[in-house]
């Protein structure tokens, strides 16, 4: 995964400002873009959580994702150890 697929702390609103005196919700995360391949990974690991512990706020389409933003160096380390499992080493 390139090192420059994660912006910290993006808002997303959750509600369009319809009215002049409503409030906006807005939420703090981190705005994911990766191959599909990870954003499958990423996808697999708040699936295979409980439902008190999921992280993705909101899949925009299969290469970006809205995530919490305390779960950035977890989802990093596992794409980390994701990418060492798959990698080919040369025998010797």
């Amino acid at each position: 995964m390139n090192p420059n697929c994660f912006y910290r702390v993006y808002l997303l609103f959750r509600e369009v400002y319809r009215h002049k005196n409503s409030m906006v919700n807005a939420i703090k995360g981190v705005f994911i873009s990766c191959d599909i391949p990870m954003g499958q990974l990423i996808v697999n690991m708040n699936n295979s959580m409980p439902s008190s512990q999921r992280f993705i706020i909101h899949v925009l389409d299969s290469t970006h994702l809205f995530v919490l933003p305390h779960v950035e160096q977890m989802i990093r380390s596992a794409i980390a150890e994701f990418r060492n499992q798959n990698s080919y080493e040369k025998p010797t």
